[in-house]
């Protein structure tokens, strides 16, 4: 197929085209200025629209295999797409969990080539139990891009030392959840005031401060690569800052809800708002979103966690974490940023580098793997309308800027009618 796009504006920093406004035509996947002479299969009317790299989330749980009646390889791609998402990095907590080539396969195979792909992420440990290691360099042939036992910290020092050592022989990079689960215990918010106030056991942040440091010790002692998911506290901001001073590989991501929520949400008890790591203080939200436009953050992801009402609807003490926020990412971030280029930095650029995967750049004779959207209209993301097979998200029913118009990727494109 063959597709025109008139007076659209790119932005993308990678592009020579960036802050232009152009004609441009897609030829069976591959972007070209426009020509008079190029005949076309559809013209898009793009003023006032803005053309994007395609966007990645790093993580996900797709609950495929295993949970379905979550979320399914379909109704992921349905949701990503309303968000521009093009790449979603699979974590390993399906059923049975990703640990072998196999299961990786599973993923990859099922999306090659098509407009949303699933990049999976493989176990570090046999059932995320946190005991034998898995055999990380047959999934990395296979496809992961990555190992962690996420949503589980690996709470044996030994194990996590021999996961970033065996990594090294193949340039795997190991997800570290950054929380201590003997400290965090069976906390359900975070430990301060408000959870005194609930009167329920609280998570402090010294469960961040710990993991973090032991990792980066751990790091320092065997080389490799590490990337923290969520970071959530200054103190480990502060920490991560010093090691990327050090010159020690290290990454780190920041989850949406932790960059536009604070504690104070909890204290009517709605379900929506627990998550793990939990919701901190206003000053941490603070310096999440200043680590993040300062660069010391690498990445800004969803946490995209699919549950069914049975779930979530239940007291507080016994609700599952988590919130499934993929389909509105790309405006939730926009929200926390206020810029558009972070966004793209911080969920396109640099995802894709840290998985040494091609940069969506907008340029000529490149693959079009890329979105268009109205950063300025605002929607109401209703329930009723929802493309995730699942619900649990704070933000339903709000009304949020940014609506995806298009996504073109891998020859292929969606339109948003």
């Amino acid at each position: 197929m063959r597709y025109r796009l008139n007076n659209v504006e790119i932005i993308d920093p990678s592009s020579e085209w960036n802050r232009k406004r152009k004609d441009i035509c897609i030829i069976d996947g591959i972007i070209s200025e426009a020509d008079d002479t190029i005949q076309v299969d559809s013209v898009l009317q793009a003023d006032g629209w803005s053309l994007i790299p395609g966007l990645c989330e790093t993580y996900a749980s797709i609950s495929d295999p295993g949970f379905e009646y979550r979320e399914d390889i379909e109704s992921i791609t349905r949701a990503a797409l309303s968000s521009g998402i093009t790449a979603v990095c699979a974590i390993a907590d399906n059923y049975p969990v990703t640990q072998h080539k196999t299961h990786v396969e599973y993923l990859v195979n099922n999306t090659k080539g098509k407009i949303v792909e699933i990049w999976p992420i493989g176990a570090i440990t046999e059932d995320l139990k946190g005991k034998n290691p898995t055999e990380m360099m047959d999934m990395a042939h296979a496809g992961a891009v990555a190992f962690s036992d996420a949503p589980h910290s690996v709470e044996n020092s030994g194990v996590m030392m021999r996961a970033l050592q065996y990594a090294i022989p193949f340039d795997g990079i190991i997800f570290s959840s950054a929380f201590d689960e003997g400290l965090a215990g069976d906390g359900l918010v975070n430990e301060g005031l408000v959870s005194v106030n609930m009167g329920v056991k609280g998570i402090p942040h010294l469960a961040e401060s710990l993991r973090v440091y032991r990792d980066l010790q751990l790091l320092e002692y065997t080389g490799g690569r590490l990337h923290f998911c969520g970071i959530n506290t200054e103190d480990g901001i502060r920490q991560v800052r010093e090691a990327k001073s050090k010159g020690l590989n290290v990454t780190a991501s920041v989850y949406l809800h932790h960059l536009l929520l604070d504690e104070s949400q909890v204290e009517n008890f709605d379900t929506n708002y627990k998550v793990l790591p939990p919701l901190r203080t206003i000053n941490d939200v603070h310096a999440l979103r200043k680590a993040v436009k300062e660069g010391v953050i690498d990445i800004i992801s969803s946490q995209h966690i699919p549950l069914d009402t049975e779930s979530k609807r239940l007291e507080f003490e016994y609700a599952s974490p988590g919130m499934a926020n993929i389909e509105f990412a790309l405006s939730l971030a926009l929200e926390a940023t206020g810029n558009i280029e972070t966004v793209i930095q911080t969920m396109s650029i640099a995802p894709r580098k840290l998985f040494r995967k091609q940069s969506s750049v907008i340029s000529k004779g490149e693959l079009a793997n890329m979105v268009l959207v109205d950063l300025n209209e605002v929607h109401k993301v209703s329930i009723a309308d929802r493309k995730s097979k699942s619900a649990n998200s704070p933000f339903y029913e709000s009304e949020l800027k940014g609506v995806v118009k298009a996504v073109f990727n891998n020859g292929k494109i969606v339109k948003n009618e």
